[in-house]
């Protein structure tokens, strides 16, 4: 299998505060009183991009595996545990559970609603869980649908809408708290369909 490349379009800017400067800031200034701002593209800068569009395709595919684990859990507690082919269970998960009309966000709501009915979550994990998914869901909603940029010398950031108008700067401190919270996320889930599994052995 190799790589491809597709066409994608970069943008870069930077961030002059003007009447602010005292000399010490600038220090190319020309005789003619111009100021060099120096590059605004560089090779680590598009290294930046390049890093934040893989770490953004992983995030899809990561939210994919988590909605696939969702929908699992869906299916064990509507039609309960897989006891052989049964032509419901098979039209339910493929026409109903991974319809295109039933919403991440649908699905969220819907985990929410049974951990609430049964109390299979207790505080901490049930409050994180429901934090989780809504910070997944505004991740992958932002990479699949906003644009990467570089501001100079803010750095890269990922503008979206979620409601509104937002801007994500993707520091390396945000990339360990998206590695931790999909990582957890997937740790509640098992928790929480082990419970499921336990309600049918009552």
């Amino acid at each position: 299998m190799r790589g491809i490349n597709l066409p994608t379009t970069n943008t870069f800017s930077l961030t002059v505060q003007v009447g602010k400067n005292d000399g010490s800031t600038i220090k190319n200034i020309t005789e003619n009183g111009l100021v060099e701002l120096g590059n605004i593209v560089d090779a680590d800068k598009s290294k930046d991009i390049d890093v934040a569009r893989l770490n953004g395709g992983k995030i899809l595919y990561a939210t994919t595996s988590i909605e696939k684990i969702i929908e699992k859990i869906l299916v064990r507690y509507f039609i309960g545990p897989f006891q052989g082919h049964d032509e419901r269970r098979v039209i339910f998960e493929n026409d109903v559970i991974q319809s295109s009309s039933f919403s991440f966000s649908f699905k969220k709501e819907l985990i929410k609603k049974i951990v609430n009915n049964h109390d299979l979550l207790k505080g901490k994990q049930k409050n994180s869980l429901n934090s989780y998914l809504k910070l997944i869901m505004q991740w992958r909603n932002a990479f699949a649908h906003g644009n990467i940029k570089f501001n100079n010398p803010k750095g890269c950031f990922i503008e979206y809408y979620f409601g509104e108008k937002k801007q994500l700067y993707l520091t390396n401190e945000y990339w360990d708290k998206v590695e931790t919270t999909y990582i957890d996320c997937e740790k509640i889930l098992k928790i929480l369909d082990d419970g499921i599994s336990a309600l049918y052995e009552d």
